[in-house]
């Protein structure tokens, strides 16, 4: 393919749809034009191609003088010659305008290609529309225009590596250009080279000069997009050209003294920096040379770039950096503080990266490198916290705002998602904690944030010891200024470093905790002031716990909570919103201790609903719930539920009368589905209240969403009121069954409702439907009698990894209704065979895909103990395939309820098939380890998972009390393993074990 040859013009009829479709003002002749361009699009695969062949003549001719007259004429007919006529008064600035409009709708209907009218299937280029295609861009990216290089770069990124597509599937695939991009844009660079080191033919200030000046410009340009979108897949189709990229790349940044350029080239650097190409590898140290030249470059993007490339080395291929960590660290350290704040940003982000390092590439010589900069750097970093001035600015505007009345801004409301809960008894690994660190009013991340961020983790990365000396003299110095947007900052690194310094911290608490609480009250501090105190002090909360508890300071918790109630009431809604977060933040540290404060928090919170708005309203309500969990059945006792339970039955009635999917009613619910629970049998007297409305919601909200496209979100209030319900079943237990004869209108449609939330198509709904199916099915079975058929058939084709959080809750909820099966094999007599195959998928496929399904195989292993408790005969005829994982999977069960069913049902399950043992696996040594380290399960501390415990300080518990009697079972059956394996393989097996493992069989099991 000769890149070089000339392009032919393009038609009239395509210069009059273009202009047809820039044409707004006129609708009719717009709405005509679109009608057309879909319809040639869309035609047939000869049209398609035709189209866009058109449009990308348009792109690359530089000037409508290349176009025959006959054409012009047509073009000019369509309109009554107005777009010639405006043409002609801007003969530059409108050609290009086309141009662009051409380059535009070409990657449009290349990126979005429409469905063939006949096959309904994507269009895609012929051979020759491609190629032709190819040449026109190649033409284009080096026009002497810097708008029709950028658009026509754009078009090869997204059309060869770009749109997230697969390998193949891309309009102009690259595996398809053979040899052509990839060299011709090496050719651009290398021809630049020549000129700039003088090597070239070409004459300074020719015209030729210009068009390889273009040629790099434009080629530039692509590479950066190109190796933006995806440098792996891009390297992998360029052949040998791809290794020409770097030394040229590197070339540049020495030898050229334009901006444009180094920044081009230098953002090319920046992309392959992941994907670390052999020829970049080869010349690292030419690399990081450069880098260190243009550290002090004029230019602030170059600045900018220089750190973000070393940032980049930092954390994917640290090793590049070990024997320069000294000095890269010392340049960092004076970029983080460079006047240019985007320049700093980049820079900080060093310090955080290192403070993120895997101990295995982060050596001591770097640790040290890093440390010996701490009496530069911890100053740097609080310096950096200070809010700029235009930022200062738009703060005081802000606070104007803020103190009005009024709903708030849209974009100063996060989104609100609800998180459904999970079932079983696998140790739960989701991190249910938000990040506090974004309740200092900084939603967006910048050098402050960033400085913030760094000072955390280096806190937590060092020993106190290092970093305090070195940062308390700014810290105070910060504390103490008359500045108040400088004290902000100061406490703002103060609860920065509450995580990582916190024990030594404790002992200067009692210098810095009134400091703070002096800025929340006091009349004249800013909100910012306000707002960042309130987050340290929950930041600190632990101390203000240990001192009360200790009686150091026994009224400290009381004065705390004051102060913060205080301004939860404040007129600054973003106070409003810091102060609920804090009281949140003291409520979860001090769980039980604040009982005597309750009533007190309860009628400030009260208050707080009724006036606060949607971002502070959300926040103040989440604090019910966090009081339920934190504090537990005392908030049910005495007169304490007649003072909070009313006013929010009220707000959820009301607000759901005016927008069921009203997001705001989120963490109302989820509040209620924790009190509901908590309060027990003391919430009956708005049981059938909160039922009633938590019905209501569904059905409204399962109509509403009957008649409309949906997302996922939008059915949160059905999960919220589901978890409601929920709650109501766990807090009444048998009791349940009692209240919904009491409720005429939702009693007897309770089980429809149930069934039809089983089979919802949202994840999340089926995950609550089948939560509330297994707390009816172990606390009130009646409930769910008659709908048992239909229930269990949607739990047991709901059991599919692919969705683990859903396969997850329906077999702990199958496994629920197996425990009330005891004794009645019957009723299970028609499932268990899907049960059983369908458990054993799960306790095998966890043998291949690691901890992807922590939690779901526990519950698996739960859930055919308990089905085999009802009949062993169900499980052990299969017993052989999976007995070992069903050991594994025992022994990971947290509920010491749901492991020793597990247990039994798996004792009772060999003794039906015993000779299982034998075949379960090649070496019957095996399957003995795996049921030994099961039974070791019951004794391991959960408080102690050292790995040194099987061999070094033997800490092994005894058996739990409660389950003596299932101690003496397990005694009992490894005896029989024992005698049925001979002694032999039993000693073979024993004498393999570590010397603690040993020691607790012999004490505890009776083995010598």
């Amino acid at each position: 393919m000769d890149i070089n040859q000339s392009i032919p013009p393009p038609t009239g009829d395509i210069l009059a749809l273009i202009t047809s479709l820039s044409n707004h003002t006129n609708h009719n002749l717009h709405t005509q034009a679109l009608s057309i361009k879909d319809t040639t699009l869309s035609s047939s695969p000869i049209s398609y191609g035709n189209t866009c062949i058109q449009f990308g003549r348009v792109l690359s001719c530089p000037s409508p003088s290349h176009i025959p007259k006959a054409e012009i004429q047509k073009w000019s007919d369509s309109d009554g010659g107005v777009s010639v006529m405006q043409l002609r008064h801007d003969p530059q600035g409108g050609w290009m305008q086309l141009r662009q409009m051409a380059g535009l709708l070409l990657k449009n209907a290349l990126c979005k290609p429409p469905l063939n009218k006949d096959t309904k299937t994507k269009m895609r280029l012929l051979p020759n529309a491609s190629q032709e295609l190819k040449v026109m861009l190649c033409q284009s990216i080096v026009d002497e225009s810097d708008a029709v290089r950028r658009v026509s770069s754009s078009i090869i990124a997204s059309c060869t590596v770009g749109m997230s597509v697969m390998d193949g599937m891309e309009a102009l695939p690259l595996v398809e250009w053979g040899s052509i991009l990839t060299p011709f844009l090496v050719n651009c660079l290398e021809s630049a080279i020549g000129i700039m080191e003088g090597t070239s033919t070409a004459a300074k200030g020719t015209s030729m000069e210009n068009k390889v000046k273009n040629a790099l410009l434009g080629s530039l340009m692509t590479l950066s997009k190109v190796l933006e979108d995806d440098a792996a897949k891009f390297e992998r189709f360029s052949g040998p050209a791809f290794n020409k990229i770097v030394p040229s790349l590197l070339k540049l940044l020495t030898i050229c003294g334009e901006e444009r350029v180094r920044v081009d080239s230098l953002k090319c650097c920046v992309h392959m920096i992941d994907l670390m190409p052999g020829s970049l590898i080869a010349q690292m140290n030419d690399f990081l040379g450069v880098l260190s030249i243009l550290g002090n470059d004029g230019s602030s993007q170059i600045r900018q770039l220089v750190c973000r490339a070393i940032v980049n080395i930092l954390s994917s291929r640290t090793e590049y950096l070990q024997d320069h960590m000294l000095s890269v660290s010392q340049f960092m350290l004076q970029a983080t503080t460079d006047s240019n704040l985007d320049v700093a940003l980049e820079a900080c982000e060093f310090w955080l990266t290192f403070a993120s390092l895997d101990e295995a590439v982060c050596t001591n010589t770097m640790m040290q490198s890093v440390q010996s900069l701490f009496p530069q750097l911890l100053p740097a970093l609080v310096k950096c916290m200070v809010y700029p001035e235009e930022k200062i600015q738009e703060l005081l505007e802000r606070n104007a705002f803020e103190e009005e009345e009024g709903e708030d801004r849209a974009q100063d409301i996060a989104p609100v998602f609800h998180r459904s809960k999970t079932k079983g008894g696998g140790k739960d690994d989701d991190d249910d904690d938000d990040d506090d660190d974004d309740e200092f009013d900084d939603k967006e991340w910048s050098l402050r944030t960033c400085a913030a961020a760094s000072l955390d983790s280096l806190a937590s990365g060092y020993p106190n010891e290092l970093v305090l000396p070195h940062l308390f003299p700014p810290l105070i110095e910060s504390l103490s200024h008359e500045n108040p947007w400088v004290r902000e900052a100061g406490i703002l690194a103060l609860g920065a470093i509450s995580d990582g310094c916190g024990t030594q911290m404790a002992e200067r608490m009692s210098q810095f905790h009134p400091f703070l609480i002096e800025q929340v009250v006091a009349a004249d501090s800013l909100p910012q002031l306000k707002s960042i105190s309130c987050w340290a002090i929950g930041r600190y909360a632990f101390w203000a716990l240990e001192q009360a508890a200790s009686n150091v300071q026994p009224d400290l918790v009381q004065r705390t909570l004051e102060a913060i109630l205080g301004r939860v009431l404040d007129n600054n809604k973003s106070v409003q919103v810091a102060a609920c977060s804090a009281l949140g933040e003291i409520i979860e540290h001090t769980g039980e201790f604040i009982i005597p404060y309750l009533e007190g928090i309860y009628r400030t919170l009260n208050f707080a609903i009724e006036r606060h708005q949607t971002r502070a309203l959300m926040v103040s309500l989440e604090i019910y719930g966090s009081i339920a969990g934190a504090v537990g059945p005392a908030i049910g006792e005495n007169n304490l539920p007649n003072i909070f339970v009313p006013p929010l039955l009220m707000m959820w009635t009301k607000k759901a009368k005016i927008n069921a999917l009203d997001r705001t009613l989120l963490p109302l619910m989820e509040s209620l589905a924790s009190i509901t629970m908590v309060v027990g049998m003391n919430y009956q007297p708005w049981a059938l209240q909160t039922f009633d409305t938590a019905m209501i919601m569904i059905n409204s909200c399962l109509m509403i969403l009957s008649c409309t496209e949906f997302s996922d979100e939008e059915a949160d209030p059905i999960i919220c009121a589901t978890d409601i319900i929920d709650g109501l079943v766990e807090g009444l237990g048998p009791n349940f069954a009692e209240l919904l004869p009491s409720s005429p209108q939702w009693g007897e449609l309770f089980l429809s409702v149930l069934k039809t939330l089983t089979g919802h198509e949202v994840d999340g709904v089926r995950m609550s439907a089948f939560a509330l199916m297994g707390d009816i099915a172990k606390n009130c079975p009646t409930v769910i009698q008659e709908g048992m058929a239909e229930l269990l058939n949607e739990a047991i084709a709901c059991i599919d990894p692919l969705y683990p959080s859903v396969c997850n809750n329906a077999v702990w909820s199958i496994g629920e209704v197996c425990v009330k099966c005891v004794g009645n094999p019957a009723s299970l007599q028609p499932y268990y065979e899907e049960i059983v195959q369908s458990l054993v998928s799960i306790l095998m496929e966890a043998e291949y895909s690691g901890s992807s399904l922590t939690g779901l195989v526990e519950n698996a292993a739960s859930t055919m103990g308990r089905l085999a408790k009802v009949n062993p005969a169900f499980v052990a005829s299969d017993l052989p395939r999976f007995l070992n994982r069903w050991s594994d999977g025992c022994a990971k069960i947290d509920n010491l309820t749901e492991r020793r069913d597990a247990f039994e049902g798996f004792m009772l399950s060999v003794q039906t098939n015993p000779q299982s043992i034998m075949t379960a696996s090649a070496n019957v040594s095996d399957t003995i380890t795996a049921i030994l380290f099961a039974v070791l399960s019951w004794h391991v501390p959960s408080d102690n998972l050292d790995a040194n415990m099987l061999s070094g300080k033997y800490v092994f518990e005894p058996f739990p009390q409660d389950h003596s009697d299932l101690c003496e079972s397990l005694r009992v059956f490894l005896h029989h393993l024992k005698d049925m394996v001979g002694l032999e393989v039993w000693n073979a097996v024993q004498n393999n074990m570590p010397v603690n493992v040993r020691r607790l069989f012999r004490e505890i099991y009776a083995f010598g």
